[in-house]
């Protein structure tokens, strides 16, 4: 039935523009991510200037454009009105700053068009003038330098200077792929990111950020702010600088805050119930009769949580039966570590509780390092799961002695 509802509109394009400037946030997502592994950049500034604004440490900046087509509209040529635009204003930059940029970045989600030695052939044409600065171009290229010389009332030398900083990037994500891609990369740079439900938490947040980052603020008590300052358009100038930047603390603190929200279960009923068990003052006893410190404990059932937390996800995505071998996999292998910091510890003439701990962490750190043994499980989380196994009375940091609760007995 034809229906407001049920038809899509011919004439509003609202959801794709929506798509595509989400899609370039992703894409600085993707750019964010380098300041955490790369020692050249300082930071990155979201629309400022261009799409994306790169500064390396050594003063200069990179200006990263982003373009996108829908499928089936082929890659990007020389003489393409986007291609045209993107020149225009890598040398609008070049001469508002001159010597500023180091390079000029062309991102497409469609790649450039790269058959035979035509001018619309863009890459082939960088790469003739890169080898030979004074190549006499016939075709789509002269008439561009032509333009841009005209439009830009500058010296042609100007126009090459820019044409040789420019640099390709047609290998970027399809519109369906970016948001898995920032999510990929970010498991590669933070290993230590196993559940990816965590990783792709980080991911989106840090593409919201560059959202955020790249519009101008909606707040208006910052606005009017600056009308009690002493120079308001100046001041005005740097807190909308401010933010627009991004540096590699931010990710890093972006990511733990998103972490921060994941470590506990949900508290809105949507979790799924499970037989592990609850509570954690058998674990004290028990702990307290090895001569384990409070702190210690303390953190044990901090830990235990977390496991349960683990638990909870695993039967999310992989179903209870899944879940439950997955478990007795883990338990076993945190449980014969302890076993043997048990057998190396025990001593009848006093508490060794503490020892067995100590040695039982040393066990566990390695076997953290096995990532696939332990289905990638962190330390901590594989310290959760000894908290379960000693509430439940499979692991003992002394001699065996009765518990008044019922569900501690062996």
């Amino acid at each position: 039935m034809h229906t407001v509802e049920n038809t899509l509109s011919q004439t509003d394009s609202g959801d794709d523009m929506q798509r595509r400037l989400r899609y370039q946030a992703s894409y600085g997502a993707l750019l964010c991510l380098d300041l955490l592994v790369d020692d050249r950049i300082s930071e990155i500034f979201c629309e400022h200037h261009e799409d994306f604004l790169i500064k390396n440490k050594s003063g200069q900046y990179v200006g990263v454009q982003v373009k996108t087509r829908i499928p089936g509209e082929g890659p990007f040529k020389t003489n393409d009105i986007a291609v045209r635009n993107a020149f225009h204003r890598f040398v609008g930059l070049e001469i508002e700053f001159p010597s500023s940029f180091a390079r000029f970045v062309l991102a497409a989600n469609c790649d450039f068009y790269s058959v035979g030695t035509d001018e619309t052939n863009l890459q082939f044409v960088l790469d003739q003038l890169r080898g030979k600065p004074t190549f006499g171009f016939k075709g789509a290229m002269k008439t561009l330098i032509s333009e841009l010389r005209e439009s830009h009332k500058c010296k042609k030398e100007i126009v090459l200077s820019v044409l040789n900083k420019v640099h390709l990037e047609g290998s970027a994500p399809k519109f369906e792929d970016i948001t898995a891609t920032v999510t990929s990369k970010t498991a590669k740079l933070r290993p230590e990111i196993v559940e990816y439900r965590s990783v792709e938490a980080c991911a989106l947040a840090l593409i919201e950020k560059v959202l955020k980052a790249s519009a101008l603020t909606c707040d208006q008590p910052i606005r009017t702010h600056f009308i009690f300052t002493t120079s308001p358009a100046e001041d005005k100038v740097q807190t909308i600088v401010q933010q627009k930047r991004i540096t590699g603390t931010d990710v890093g603190s972006l990511f733990t805050s998103s972490l921060q929200t994941l470590l506990v279960a949900p508290a809105n009923g949507n979790v799924i119930e499970t037989q592990t068990p609850t509570g954690s003052h058998v674990l004290e006893k028990k702990m307290a009769a090895g001569g384990i410190s409070a702190p210690s404990i303390s953190m044990a059932k901090d830990h235990q949580e977390s496991a349960e937390y683990v638990l909870q996800q695993w039967i999310a995505r992989y179903g209870p039966e899944a879940a439950k071998q997955r478990s007795g996999h883990i338990d076993m292998a945190v449980r014969t570590v302890c076993t043997e910091a048990h057998d190396n510890t025990a001593r009848p003439d006093k508490p060794y509780g503490a020892e067995m701990l100590s040695a039982s962490r040393a066990g566990l750190k390695e076997l953290a390092k096995d990532k696939e043994h332990v289905l990638g499980l962190k330390y901590e989380q594989l310290l959760g799961f000894v908290s379960l196994a000693t509430h439940a009375c499979r692991i003992w940091w002394s001699d065996r002695f009765p518990l008044d609760d019922p569900n501690g007995t062996v």
